[in-house]
């Protein structure tokens, strides 16, 4: 039987105790770096709300989304970050909508019809027939709640000028800075809300713009809602 050299067994032993300490703490500490640049993130969007908005509150999350309570105008609002390409307001409005509605971003994926995964419910897709919606702009609801939309947009998109309403204000969303994709959910479980997937940083450094996506997220709601 041949005998293990000393230092053979000790290197062994190191080794293995570089893989069972050093590596855990390594995957340790980038977690935790992560976490702190998560929380410098998020308190400097908290910053930048209290430049445009009233009432802002940060709660900060270890598990599930930090958010941070606003008011517009005093009408209460959520803002959460779920990654750092993403921003999502959601409206805490008093009366919950009767509709349920999507309106997204125009891709290469959008069809004929979406789901709404809140309650299950499969909505086909509402076609105005004019370009500067459905060249852009996805939109889906329920067949008689479609109707109204359709019509409302149509009004709102004169032969010449700007488009008005309902148009108008799902056409500056769309366009808003830095967002590759906006997407916009209304239901009776899921409440109203917005959101944008990033592209540039324009809604995190530049209140301005997050309290016009805001204002005409409320707006959306007024007429889609409140109507």
């Amino acid at each position: 039987m041949i005998e293990v050299p000393h230092w053979v067994q000790l290197f062994v032993l190191v080794g293995i105790a570089l893989v069972v300490i050093v590596v855990p703490i390594r995957i340790l500490y980038e977690m935790t770096k992560d976490s702190r640049e998560r929380s410098r993130r998020f308190k400097e969007l908290t910053d930048r709300l209290k430049e445009r908005f009233g009432g802002v509150e940060a709660h900060r999350t270890v598990f599930g989304l930090s958010r941070v309570d606003i008011s517009h105008e005093g009408r209460p609002a959520t803002v959460y970050q779920p990654a750092d390409d993403e921003i999502m307001i959601q409206l805490e409005p008093k009366i919950q909508p009767k509709y349920h509605v999507i309106a997204r971003t125009l891709g290469p994926l959008s069809g004929g019809f979406a789901m709404m995964w809140e309650s299950f419910r499969l909505l086909p897709r509402v076609l105005t027939f004019d370009p500067l919606i459905d060249e852009s702009i996805a939109l889906y609801a329920s067949p008689v709640f479609g109707n109204y939309l359709r019509e409302a947009m149509i009004d709102g998109i004169p032969a010449e000028g700007k488009p008005t309403g309902l148009a108008e204000s799902l056409v500056i969303l769309r366009k808003m800075p830095g967002v590759r994709k906006f997407e916009l959910r209304m239901s009776p479980s899921g409440g109203f809300r917005l959101s944008f997937k990033l592209r540039a940083d324009d809604l995190l450094y530049r209140p301005d713009e997050l309290e016009a996506a805001v204002h005409h997220a409320f707006r959306l709601y007024d007429l889609m809602v409140l109507s």
